[in-house]
């Protein structure tokens, strides 16, 4: 092989390097600019100032579905109360997300069926007992309520799903009941 050969060789990895660095330091800046305006979104959205919980649902990477998502937590962790999600419950879970305006299809959606498939980890809930905490904290106690008993209620429409004797009846399980109090427990704020 001649020497202008292997400076052209050279040159051709040289090239196709450098373009492979470039992209991918485009791509990073692309997504630290989703990120921060995810960030800005669900701030104008709920009011959350605090960068943690703002980077944690910005990972989602739902934009402002992401606030949405946050609000259907409570019932994906009471339909795995006993470890497992019956069709009952995960009916439930689905429809009270279009309720909310979770498209079918989207990736919130999307999201929230892999959770009914597999059990969340430990730390979605650590993320969204953040949540709750940061978006009560500039509340009125009257709406602060408000939005408990609205979360709670839904999440207590997937608790009775499958309860009583024969899905006869509204009876909660143990496991169910201690879910829900430790739900409620986040909007102690």
């Amino acid at each position: 092989m001649s020497a202008d050969a292997f400076d052209d060789r050279r040159k051709a990895l040289e090239d196709q390097f450098f373009k492979q660095q470039n992209e991918a330091a485009l791509q990073k800046l692309k997504d630290q600019q989703a990120r921060a305006a995810t960030r800005e979104e669900i701030t104008r959205l709920t009011g959350i100032v605090n960068p943690a919980v703002l980077d944690a649902l910005a990972s989602l990477k739902l934009g402002g579905a992401a606030v949405m998502v946050m609000s259907m937590f409570p019932l994906v962790e009471v339909a795995w109360a006993d470890g497992k999600v019956d069709d009952k419950e995960r009916r439930i879970v689905l429809q009270q997300a279009e309720n909310v305006g979770i498209a079918k299809g989207s990736e919130a959606a999307l999201l929230l069926v892999q959770w009914l498939d597999a059990k969340p980890e430990l730390s979605w809930h650590g993320l969204w007992a953040d949540y709750v905490s940061e978006l009560v904290k500039k509340m009125k106690v009257e709406d602060r309520e408000l939005l408990k008993n609205e979360v709670l209620g839904r999440a207590r429409l997937v608790a009775e799903a499958s309860g009583g004797l024969l899905g006869a009846g509204f009876a909660v399980s143990g496991a169910e009941k201690k879910v829900l109090e430790k739900l409620e427990a986040a909007f102690k704020g």
